[in-house]
């Protein structure tokens, strides 16, 4: 296909932008000045505009100034101004528009909250992909970038932020504000940032750059410790990337309605509340959440804002990078965190569950049009986890400092340009000059190929043969090959060795009975043992003389071969129940995650459910006794989060005991006797709502509504869907689409439903009846609907996979956003089905 891109014949230089929001109306007019240059002679400037009434256009030239023609192509989102005398050379339109602030999250939206019992407003923006043209005419492709000088008409009242300190503020003769911000740096259309409204904020300096946080009236006091996230990541970054953050502010804005985790604006980072707001009372979870999302969006600001990918088919390099940055960040700034241990569960994980299927994609996607950009982030998993995978992988095999230098020479060549992913390669490859890696060759391999292979070792005279093929739930024929960076060691002094799989086939010398592939975990692949290797390597696990990171990997390749249906489910739980035990993170975090998929997907299987929550009760029950239930001060992170999830395992799988301690502290917090830790809760309202009632229910939901502080509103909210009663969770379902339920949360709701096995009965047939209104609400920049499509995985017949199909075939129900969530969900189904009819 070909690219629909403007071109350049005409290109922007810089924007005066001038915007009159209307806090009653919602509406906006505004007032664009275009400095472009005109590569040759030409009468025609194309742009991009949707949602847009264009008013009077003119096109000065020299001493020509000429009333221009307007045209639209709303399909294309394009809007043509027309001249009777040609031009050349330098040249500038001056455009009158008005837009909507509209409530659904794109473009110069409005989002609502509550100030002392009254509904309030704001505004915010969010433009990436491609939705500065929501906002005002533009060329917004990233390779076209320029400088903007943004000026903002207010009530006086209100407070204004963008990408630049304030440069003017004075009251007009009208009684209204006028705002001017200092000229940006050059950047692209999707980084400019609009904010008004009423803010408490804070601020503080880190490396001579003053960093400020902002959040709606009363949320002050869930500031300060961000900042001292904020101020300790970016020093990280100044220190790593050894090129200097050029603004000279950075800010960090939570906004209560909020389609993404947040957006890395230049100079002005926006934010759910949820993704920025804690204190020092939150949960672990929500602290290192916190603090990774900030180090994200930071770590933008050299990839993505300084060095700007040419065109959105190298998405990754924008996000795959924040995503790896963000990992080095956590275990520099917080070593007590123990970040490079849970990046295996966090980002591996997920990335190897999005890629195993048939209907997945590379990580670079051809993209041609705004629609393409809506697919790839669809499939997030792919361009921000497997993304950062593989970057940690090539890190491993190239060298640290060896990629550490090629990085700094890539944002000093490209800074305020763009770049491709071979600029990024050239300048690894060049930081490795004397050293016989292929960094180009092995990082261009499984950036451009789509899935990831298993190894099959079999041992043969002495020699392990290794072969690849590429890995999928499913049966494929799809005979590509990747050059796999081998790490291993043996059972002959445990030394690490070395290897580059550049073809199917490798043979290892083996010295000893067994080999470990894959060493470290930092391969982005899974390997095959034989069952007798296997034993061997089983063994070494329960000795702990493998450690944490490479039992995890044995284990979660042996989940994925039974799910997939190359073992057997006996296989897999008699490893887990030989050897598994007493185990360290992650591996324990681990099984208790596979062993709940197992008690949920058999729920309703009487002869294998009660043998295998049998095994779940016993591992939860032996890691609650080395824990206990309580949170001790100065624990381990990771002691954290894996005791709420053996409570939580322990519950579903039917722990009497567990039950009646978890519902009987539920009840008493409840009633205000006993203070219950925010990292057990999640687990204690799960179990309460699993065995309770609807007047349990009636009490949360009224709970959720009057909740204040974000991570109790989404914990209680998430509880809503976890009761067994078919009823309580359709009203559940009805609930998240009412006004009490922000657009962005309604889809909590729906994901905790389908992920209860008792919700999987009637989550279709709701999800069906209600799409109309999910098609009206989530609109593609939203990247909201294909969650619900492919929600409907979690499924298991035959029937429901061709309902599915044929309720999806209809044109009405379709949407190009969402067509390969639903393809992945019907694999999915397929999946499931399979797995079911072989026990």
């Amino acid at each position: 296909m070909v690219r629909d891109s403007l071109g350049k014949d005409v290109v922007p230089l810089r924007y005066s932008l001038t915007f009159e929001p209307d806090f009653k109306s919602f509406k906006f007019s505004g007032k664009a000045v275009v400095s472009v240059a005109a590569g040759k002679r030409c009468s025609e400037i194309t742009m991009n505009a949707a949602e847009l009434e264009i008013g009077s256009a003119v096109v000065t030239s020299g001493s020509a100034r000429q009333k221009a023609k307007v045209s639209h192509d709303r399909k294309r989102q394009r809007v043509t101004f027309s001249v009777a005398k040609p031009f050349k050379g330098d040249a500038e339109i001056e455009i009158e528009f008005r837009g909507l602030h509209n409530d659904k999250m794109y473009g110069f939206y409005r989002s609502r909250y509550s100030e002392n019992g009254k509904e309030r407003y704001m505004l915010s923006s969010q433009f990436e992909a491609a939705n500065a043209r929501n906002a005002f005419p533009c060329f917004d492709e990233p390779e076209l970038k320029a400088v903007f000088d943004v000026c903002m008409i207010v009530d006086k009242d209100k407070e204004c932020l963008s990408n630049m300190p304030v440069k003017e503020a004075r009251i007009m003769r009208d009684g209204r504000k006028l705002v001017r911000f200092h000229e940006t740096p050059k950047m692209a259309t999707y980084l400019l940032y609009l904010g008004v409204g009423s803010y408490d904020s804070v601020e503080g300096i880190s490396n001579g750059v003053k960093l400020r946080l902002f959040a709606t009236p009363g949320k002050r006091k869930m500031l300060e410790l961000p900042l001292d996230y904020s101020k300790r990541i970016f020093g990280f970054f100044v220190d790593y990337f050894g090129v200097r953050y050029p603004l000279p502010k950075l800010d960090l804005i939570a906004i209560p309605d909020f389609a993404a985790g947040a957006m890395e604006n230049w100079g002005a980072m926006t934010f759910r509340e949820s993704a920025l707001l804690a204190d020092k009372d939150s949960s672990t979870a929500t602290k290192q959440r916190v603090a990774e999302v900030i180090a994200h969006e930071m770590a933008h600001q050299w990839f993505g804002d300084l060095v700007t990918m040419e065109w959105w088919d190298d998405l990754w390099l924008n996000e795959s990078f924040a995503t790896f940055m963000s990992y080095k960040a956590m275990d520099k700034v917080f070593p007590e965190w123990h970040v490079s241990l849970e990046y295996l569960d966090d980002f591996i994980a997920p990335a190897m569950g999005a890629d195993q299927l048939l209907h997945t994609n590379p990580i670079s996607v051809e993209v041609n049009s705004p629609s393409d950009i809506e697919r790839v982030f669809a499939l997030s998993a792919i361009v921000y986890e497997k993304g950062g995978s593989i970057l940690r992988m090539v890190e491993n095999y190239s060298g640290s400092e060896t990629f550490r230098m090629g990085l700094r020479s890539y944002l000093k060549k490209h800074s305020y340009s763009n770049a491709t992913k071979h600029d990024l390669w050239s300048a690894i490859d060049g930081a490795a000059k004397g050293s016989r890696t292929k960094v180009a060759e092995v990082a261009s391999a499984w950036i451009d190929k789509k899935g990831f292979p298993v190894v099959e070792v079999s041992v043969r005279n002495g020699e392990a043969l290794l072969k690849q093929r590429r890995f999928t739930l499913l049966s494929n024929s799809d005979r590509q090959t990747w050059p796999i960076p081998i790490s291993y060691v043996d059972s002959d002094g445990m030394k690490e060795r070395k290897a580059l799989m550049e073809g199917k086939e490798l043979r290892l010398k083996l010295e000893g009975e067994w080999l470990k592939l894959n060493y470290g975990q930092y391969g982005f692949y899974r390997t095959a043992y034989p069952m007798a290797m296997l034993n061997s390597l089983g063994e070494m696990v329960s000795g702990k003389g493998l450690s944490s990171s490479d039992a995890w990997g044995i284990e979660s390749d042996l989940f994925a071969f039974m799910v997939s249906g190359r073992v057997g489910i006996e296989e897999y739980t008699g490893f887990v129940d030989r050897y598994c035990f007493n185990a360290e993170y992650p591996l324990n975090s681990r099984v208790l995650g596979h062993l709940h998929w197992l008690v949920s997907r058999l729920y309703g299987n009487s002869r294998i459910l009660k043998e295998v929550e049998e095994l779940a009760r016993s591992y939860s029950g032996e890691l609650l006794d080395r824990l206990g239930w309580e949170w001790k001060d100065g624990e381990r992170t990771s002691d954290t989060m894996t005791r709420n999830s053996a409570i939580s395992l322990s519950g579903i799988a039917g722990n009497a005991s567990t039950v009646g301690k978890a519902t009987g502290m539920f009840n008493d917090f409840m009633k205000g006797k006993i203070s219950l830790n925010n990292n057990l809760r999640g687990a204690i309202y799960g179990i309460a709502a699993w065995n309770g009632n609807r007047e349990l229910y009636a009490d949360l939901k009224k709970r959720y509504v009057k909740e204040e502080v974000i991570e109790e509103k989404n914990r209680l909210l998430r509880t809503l869907g976890y009761f067994k009663d078919h009823s309580i969770l359709k009203d559940a379902l009805d609930f998240s689409l009412s006004k009490d339920v922000r657009y962005q949360d309604a889809f909590v709701v729906h994901s905790i439903v389908c992920g209860n096995p008792v919700g999987r009965d009637i989550v279709w047939k709701w999800t069906r009846e209600n799409w109309k209104e999910l098609m009206k609400r989530f609109p593609s920049g939203t990247h909201m609907l294909d969650r619900y499509a492919e929600n409907m995985g979690v499924l298991s017949t035959n029937g429901d996979k061709e309902s599915i199909r044929l309720f999806f075939s209809e044109p009405k129900n379709m949407r190009d956003d969402i067509g390969q969530s639903v393809d992945r969900a019907l694999e999915s189904i397929e999946i499931n089905t399979r797995f079911m009819q072989r026990l």
